[in-house]
C-alpha cells in the first residue's frame, strides 16, 4: 500500500482488512437497502421471501449490457408471454427471438430458450451456481445471482456496481480485469461479503448502493452508509477509483444490405455465422469490397453487384464494432425469382413477424 493509503495491486493485508471491516458495514448497507431499494419487478420485497428462480434467472440475462429503466418494459412484456419455465420451453425459437426484440445480443435468448428446454426435462430449477453454470449462457456472476438471490446461498456476486464500491471502499486502483491475481482478489472480498445472514440480501443491497449512491462519475457521499468507512471518500479519490477500463478502439465494417421486392413479397434470408444467426434478414454482405462483389456476383448470377437504386446508408453499432451499410434495391432477375438456398420470399404483411432485430427494421425503415 502507497503512503495515500491506495493500493496499486492487491497485497496480503487486503484480505485481512476485508474481514474486519465488512462485518461492520454489511448490517449499515443492508438498512440502507431495506429503506431505499427501487420496486422492481423481479424483486421480492427486501424484508420478504426469496425470489422466484424464473424471475431472477431472466431479468439477469436481460440486464446484461442493458440499463434497468430499459429491462423493465421488455421484461414485463416477456412474462406476460413465457410466464414459467414450461411456457418458454414449449416455445418456437422464432417466438422467443421476436419477443427478444429491442434487447440486442440475440444469443442470450437463444441460451435461455435452450436452458428452459433443459430445466423442463429434467423437472427442477438448479440450486447452487456450480449448477446454473452448466447451463447455456449462465457465467459466474449470472450463476452466483440466481443461486443468491433466489436460493440464499453465500455464493459471490461481482458486477460494475460491486467492482467500484469495493475499490472506494477498500482504496483499489486495480480492476478485475487487470490479470488473474486481480480478479482473483475481487472475488474474494465478494465472497467475504457474502458470509454471513441473508448472503442474497446482502449481495444486492451492495450492488444497489453501487447503482443509486456509489455511481460512477457523482458519487453521492453525503448518503453512502459506508462514507465513514470509505478509503476514497477520507482522501478525495472518489472520482478517481476505480481506474478507467481500457477501452477497445472502435472496429468499423462496411457492407451492403440488397432489397428485392416483388409482387407484394420481400426477399429474406436466414443468416448464419456470428451476426444476427438465426435471424431472417435482408441479404447482408459484409467486410472488404471486393470479397463483398464476389459473393454477391456467387449468390445473384443475373445481377451486377454494382447495380440497383441506392436507398441510403444505414449504421448500426454493437459493442465496439459499427456496421455501415449501404442499402441497396434491387431488380428481380432468374436468380431471385426462386428464392437462392438459405432465403425465401417473405409476404410484406407479415412484416410484424419477422422484423425480430433493429438493424432490420432500419433497412426497412428507409425502405418504405
Amino acid at each position: 500500500m502507497t503512503r495515500t493509503g491506495i493500493r496499486a495491486r492487491p497485497d496480503a493485508a487486503l484480505r485481512v482488512e476485508a474481514e474486519r471491516l465488512f462485518p461492520r458495514a454489511r448490517p449499515a448497507v443492508l438498512r440502507w437497502f431495506r429503506k431505499h431499494a427501487r420496486p422492481l419487478p423481479w424483486r421480492a420485497a427486501p424484508t420478504g421471501g426469496r425470489r422466484d428462480p424464473y424471475a431472477t434467472w431472466i431479468s439477469e440475462i436481460m440486464l446484461q449490457q442493458t440499463q434497468v429503466a430499459a429491462v423493465i418494459p421488455h421484461f414485463k412484456r416477456w412474462m406476460r408471454r413465457f410466464p414459467d419455465v414450461g411456457a418458454l420451453a414449449r416455445a418456437l425459437e422464432s417466438e422467443v427471438l421476436r419477443h427478444w426484440t429491442g434487447l440486442g445480443y440475440y444469443a442470450r435468448a437463444r441460451n435461455l430458450h435452450q436452458a428452459a428446454r433443459a430445466i423442463a426435462s429434467r423437472g427442477a430449477y438448479p440450486a447452487t451456481a456450480v449448477d446454473w453454470q452448466a447451463l447455456p449462457g449462465i457465467g459466474k456472476y449470472t450463476a452466483g445471482a440466481i443461486a443468491s438471490f433466489a436460493f440464499n446461498f453465500p455464493e459471490p456476486v461481482l458486477d460494475g456496481n460491486v467492482t467500484r464500491v469495493l475499490s472506494r471502499l477498500l482504496g483499489l486502483c486495480f480492476l478485475p480485469g487487470d490479470g488473474r491475481e486481480e480478479s482473483e482478489a475481487y472475488w474474494d472480498l465478494a465472497r467475504l461479503w457474502a458470509r454471513g445472514r441473508n448472503p442474497g440480501d446482502a449481495n444486492e443491497a451492495l450492488m444497489e448502493l453501487g447503482a443509486l449512491v456509489c455511481s460512477p462519475a457523482t458519487p453521492h457521499c453525503e448518503e453512502c452508509p459506508l462514507a465513514l468507512r470509505c478509503r476514497a471518500k477520507a482522501r478525495g479519490w472518489q472520482t478517481l477509483l476505480p481506474p478507467a477500463k481500457r477501452r477497445s478502439l472502435p472496429e468499423n465494417i462496411a457492407g451492403v444490405a440488397l432489397v428485392a421486392i416483388r409482387r407484394g413479397r420481400v426477399l429474406m434470408e436466414l443468416r448464419a455465422g456470428s451476426f444476427l444467426a438465426g435471424h431472417l434478414s435482408f441479404p447482408l454482405f459484409l467486410g472488404e469490397k471486393r470479397r463483398m462483389r464476389k459473393e454477391m456476383t456467387a449468390r445473384f448470377p443475373d445481377m451486377d453487384p454494382g447495380s440497383g437504386e441506392m436507398l441510403g446508408e444505414v449504421r448500426h453499432a454493437i459493442m465496439h464494432r459499427r456496421y455501415i451499410l449501404e442499402v441497396r434495391r434491387i431488380p428481380v432477375g432468374a436468380s431471385t425469382r426462386d428464392a437462392p438456398t438459405g432465403m425465401r420470399w417473405i409476404p410484406r404483411k407479415e412484416f410484424p413477424e419477422v422484423l425480430t432485430n433493429s438493424l432490420t427494421r432500419k433497412i426497412w425503415n428507409i425502405t418504405v
